[in-house]
């Protein structure tokens, strides 16, 4: 894995939190038509508590799986910042966790920091090459 893969990565772990929080969002608003049909329909009451037992169980779950998933994140993040403190240069290292860890847009970026998207994109690059240096050399002695 190079560099900006692993750099990349970070967002994609955060974007899987945040599926499995729409899914739970979804589930819960399942259990919720199903609570309110046990109120309304006394003669099918069992069907509705195993249903709302299902979706239960599938939130606890998925809730079991974020809560793993943010401990990557939180790894991920820590094996990131190794990095980016690495960097000689301080506006290097603040695009880059921006970049990185905030997941903002270069021209996002620009706007924040009064620099052109070109500049940002240069900051990045200079970056990008210090830590693909230092991450080769411990992937060696790895």
């Amino acid at each position: 894995m190079d560099i900006k893969k692993f750099l990349e990565s970070h967002k994609e772990i955060d974007d899987s939190i945040n599926l499995k929080l729409d899914e739970i969002a979804q589930l819960r608003a399942l259990a919720e038509r199903c609570t309110a049909k046990i109120g309304s329909e006394s003669r099918s009451v069992g069907t509705h508590s195993d249903k709302v037992g299902k979706y239960a169980a599938k939130i606890a779950d998925l809730e079991n799986k974020i809560d793993a998933e943010i401990d990557r994140l939180v790894d991920r993040k820590d094996e990131i910042m190794y990095f980016v403190r690495a960097l000689d240069d301080a506006n290097e290292r603040i695009v880059t966790e921006r970049r990185y860890i905030l997941h903002e847009s270069i021209e996002k970026i620009s706007e924040k920091l009064g620099y052109s998207p070109r500049h940002i994109s240069r900051l990045l690059s200079s970056a990008l090459e210090q830590m693909e240096e230092h991450y080769a050399d411990i992937m060696m002695s790895a």
